[in-house]
């Protein structure tokens, strides 16, 4: 997969999650966020370089 279609499938996902926490509660939109942003920070050697 390329590299560009590997970042807008994290992205996408991210902002429809925190999209759909907003959705639900909007006080934890916040914590939806900052949750995301973890995880894209987490997985972003994943996302960059493929599982080994």
């Amino acid at each position: 997969m390329k590299e560009v279609a590997r970042q807008a499938i994290a992205v996408g996902l991210g902002l429809a999650f925190v999209l759909w926490q907003a959705a639900q509660e909007p006080a934890r939109a916040f914590a939806a966020i900052l949750a995301v942003s973890a995880l894209g920070y987490a997985f972003a050697p994943v996302i960059r370089d493929g599982v080994a």
